[in-house]
């Protein structure tokens, strides 16, 4: 088995020990909505040829160099072992006077990314040869004058509405020439590098973000009108505007130059901004020329109904509020907003503008570097706008971590998770972010081992055993891409504790763990069975239990493997009972013992899954799962865009591909026309996800099909090879540890040609039109007749 080095590593630069956190002020006095500015000049006798500045801040930072932005950070983490970033800063020093300046923040509570610990701090240092340069009482720090500090949360899972005064602001504070006055300060420091709450501290262990300005967005609408009330002292911008009312006319314009009339007093004038498709980023306003006091206004939001009106309620749902405000000083004003967000629609107010004004607004785009190695092409365009639409969302979703949407919460749910790395090992092969959740999921748990839905967070109400089950299951996704069992033999304590809570749970005589009202039992976004002894759960718990015993196995740990097995043997044989007479899955038993009536398709492919004796897979298929397929039948427990990857996967495995295919297209087309996929099939407007990579699935079951590539070992040391040939071609590149899979048919006639290169190190089980398995190493081709089929 190929040996990976573990994900944590423990040892810290030796400059970055010699460094001390610094904060304006007092790091425990007032951090509530704290922004704050630091500043640090140094001479340097020559340009370094390497120059390695390893930087954090609890929570954030911004990082400017000689007055040009560099790069944010860090990874979202905990303070136990908080993450810090190493940047090569080389090209971006000089000769003489440098400068480092940074814009921190921190939040001064917790949210569903992360938890605050009581404290904030800069912690830097910068390692150039024969010149080093740490945080400590030589920087010059300060509070950022101009922020509002009881501004409205953005949401209930995110940051607060970022609202500052330029007036107040120094336009040049990351400038090298700019002059600091008495308010800048030496700050308070730490004592040392590893002070409490930040008693370790680790690489971030993914690279980072990729950051773009985007081409100019859309103007699309246009409304004038008059404030109801005073605008000047309300602390919820977006709920503001919502009250104002919207009544947009169309227009058309690039959002580069937007060309703002003199406005009469109390007046305000809203354009309506597209960007054409979901975007992730902090938003960017410029003027060139002001007289001094205009307010600009944001909001943001994802969809738009009919007569351009927004689809945004500020009550419904998490409460979303995503917007800002900035205060313009006289003369020239840019400002860029801190915190990404994400986004289709924005709305761009101005008031007090006593004379004509000509705006720029823009976005620095950011997310995880995937590299995109992975394509697919057929000769079907609304597949290919699928596979788009799929790819973009997932784009949307990967940034320090696997996020549900980047639109309402940014959360690191699990069960997204697992989904999402899927995806990305057929987009670029990369397992980083995968590794570095399944730390992070580790490290927030139970006092009884259940792990959280996502960490790090503050969400309490958002603990699902079910996905503790799903946490299990992607140690072993992560062995089955790399062959590394490495994080299951890191976390086995967390394995064993959380192990412990499910056999509290379960019942003494039948194995079966029952429903915790304590806890959000989740399954899947429909009326699935969850009091007493759900089948769905126990089947994941089952199939878990299996996965986990062979980490153990491949581990060497043989008396764990066992007592899983056993385990496992003991649950499927209390689930056989649950077997109706035509071979089909029960949804479980009561509390008191008896066998419900319902039989939903979640417990049907599960349980042929997990192979439960007497169920009847030809029964189910030809009853349940096909017409589901092909027809769209089902009971009351209708799959979610999200869990139906499951039906779709074990269909395809069966030779079902085509009607897959067929399915992807008839639920996903109008996905791919919005460009981003959805949290549902049908989502409610203004209160659920339009960018939801936990439904953008189908960018490898279009792989996985159409292109006929199935991994089938660990460490894709073997693939099967079965395209479904829909249409005239497909070609397909799929990226692995060992190098790309590349895989074309093209379809003449009743001819099908067909080419699979295969990287060193790897066979493929080419399986076609149902003759006899044939092994494929290397390049491999063949000249098919179609009438074969």
């Amino acid at each position: 088995m190929k040996k990976q080095p573990a994900q944590k590593d423990t040892s810290v630069p030796p400059a970055l020990k010699q460094a001390k956190w610094i904060w304006p002020d007092d790091q425990f006095w007032d951090m509530h909505h704290c922004f704050a500015l630091f500043r640090k000049t140094f001479d340097l006798k020559t340009k370094p040829r390497d120059a390695i500045l390893y930087i954090t801040a609890d929570q954030s930072y911004r990082l400017y160099i000689n007055g040009e932005y560099i790069a944010r950070g860090p990874a979202r983490g905990f303070q136990s072992h908080w993450p810090y970033d190493e940047i090569n800063v080389s090209r971006h020093l000089r000769k003489g006077r440098n400068l480092i300046a940074v814009r921190a923040h921190n939040p001064g509570t917790g949210n569903f990314q992360y938890v605050f610990q009581g404290r904030a701090g800069l912690l830097a240092a910068l390692d150039a040869g024969k010149t080093r340069v740490v945080t400590d009482e030589t920087w010059l720090g300060r509070r950022q004058p101009g922020i509002r500090r009881d501004s409205a949360p953005g949401s209930l899972q995110l940051f607060a509405q970022e609202h500052i005064d330029l007036r107040v602001e120094p336009p040049d504070w990351f400038a090298t020439n700019h002059d600091c006055d008495a308010a800048w300060k030496a700050p308070s420091c730490s004592q040392t590098w590893h002070d409490m709450p930040w008693a370790d501290l680790e690489p971030r262990g993914i690279p980072q973000l990729a950051e773009k300005w985007l081409p100019a967005a859309t103007v699309i609408g246009m409304h004038a009108g008059v404030d109801p009330r005073d605008y000047i002292n309300i602390r919820d911008v977006a709920r503001f505007r919502y009250e104002t009312g919207f009544a947009f006319l169309p227009a058309s314009g690039s959002a580069d130059k937007i060309p703002v009339p003199a406005l009469a007093e109390n007046h305000f004038v809203s354009y309506l901004i597209d960007f054409g498709k979901t975007v992730v980023g902090c938003p960017a306003i410029s003027i060139p020329e002001c007289a001094g006091g205009e307010t600009i206004d944001t909001l943001h939001f994802e969809t738009i109904g009919e007569n351009l009106l927004p689809d945004y309620i500020p009550d419904k749902h998490c409460r979303m509020a995503f917007g800002g405000r900035m205060i313009c000083r006289a003369d020239g004003n840019t400002h860029e907003f801190y915190h990404a967000l994400g986004f289709r629609h924005m709305i761009v107010t101005v008031r007090n503008s006593p004379r004509p004004l000509t705006m720029t607004v823009a976005l620095r785009w950011q997310g995880y570097p995937l590299g995109k190695t992975g394509r697919f092409s057929c000769d079907d365009e609304a597949l290919n706008k699928i596979w788009d639409a799929c790819a973009w969302t997932q784009q949307c979703c990967s940034l320090d971590a696997y996020v549900d949407t980047p639109w309402r919460e940014q959360a690191q749910w699990w069960g997204d998770a697992r989904v999402q790395s899927w995806n990305t090992f057929h987009l670029c092969g990369d397992a980083r972010l995968l590794r570095r959740g399944i730390a992070q999921i580790a490290g927030q748990t139970t006092p009884e081992g259940v792990t959280y839905g996502h960490a790090p967070t503050i969400a309490h109400s958002c603990i699902l055993p079910d996905f503790t089950l799903i946490w299990f299951l992607t140690l072993w996704d992560y062995y089955w891409q790399t062959g590394s069992a490495e994080p299951f033999e890191t976390h086995l304590d967390t394995v064993e504790r959380a192990l412990g809570y499910f056999e509290k749970y379960s019942d003494k005589k039948n194995g079966l763990v029952g429903y915790d009202k304590r806890f959000w039992l989740f399954l899947d976004w429909t009326e699935l069975r969850r009091e007493g002894f759900p089948s769905v759960y126990n089947l994941w718990l089952l199939i878990a239990l299996e996965c986990l015993a062979l980490l153990a196995e491949k581990t060497r740990n043989k008396a764990k493997a066992l007592a899983l097995s056993k385990w496992a043997s003991k649950i499927r044989k209390s689930l056989s009972r649950l077997v109706t007479p035509d071979g089909q899955m029960r949804d479980g038993f009561t509390a008191g013992g008896e066998i419900v009536t319902t039989a939903s398709l979640h417990s049907q492919v599960l349980g042929l899954i997990a192979a439960i004796p007497g169920l009847d897979e030809k029964t189910i298929l030809e009853r349940r799962l096909l017409p589901y397929l092909h027809e769209d039948k089902c009971d009351k427990a209708v799959p979610s865009a999200y869990w139906v990857t499951y039906i779709l996967s074990f269909l395809s495995e069966r030779g079902h591909g085509q009607g897959v295919v067929d399915f992807i297209k008839r639920h996903w087309a109008r996905m791919a026309e919005h460009g981003t996929t959805w949290e549902n099939f049908a989502p409610r407007r203004a209160d659920e996800s339009f960018s939801h990579a936990w439904s953008a699935h189908p960018l490898f079951h279009l792989m996985q099909t159409l292109g006929g590539v199935r991994q089938a070992a660990p460490d894709w040391k073997s693939i099967t090879y079965k395209p479904v040939f829909h249409g005239t071609r497909c070609d397909t590149v799929i990226p692995t540890p060992r190098g790309l899979i590349k895989s074309k048919w093209r379809k003449t006639g009743n001819k099908i040609q067909v080419e699979l290169d295969l990287p060193p190190g790897m066979t493929a089980r080419v399986l076609l039109f149902g003759g006899k398995s044939q092994t494929a190493k290397g390049k491999w081709r063949a000249l098919l007749s179609a009438d074969k089929k």
